[in-house]
């Protein structure tokens, strides 16, 4: 089944407004989204999110309806740098 979105004209302050996807039917509270990046903040010896982490994201908090995780690697032998977070365990 195919989902179409109507894309309706609207004035920038429809950005603080509430959106409930139509499928999980689960709401955020506005339509911000904070997008993926490498952060480059994991310890390249154990490659787990630390204590960096917390404190970069907790920054985004409040303001983001949406908060993407960042490049997160599966197999450690793949890494797209030396300070991804991996979760091969």
């Amino acid at each position: 089944r195919s989902i179409r979105y109507h894309i309706m004209p609207s004035s920038p302050s429809s950005l603080n407004s509430p959106l409930t996807f139509p499928i999980s039917r689960r709401q955020i509270p506005n339509r911000l989204a904070k997008a993926a990046l490498t952060e480059g903040l994991a310890d390249p010896d154990i490659c787990q999110p630390n204590e960096r982490h917390f404190t970069l994201y907790s920054q985004w908090v409040g303001g983001c309806g949406m908060i993407l995780s960042g490049n997160v690697m599966i197999d450690r032998r793949h890494r797209e740098g030396t300070r991804n977070v991996v979760l091969d365990e």
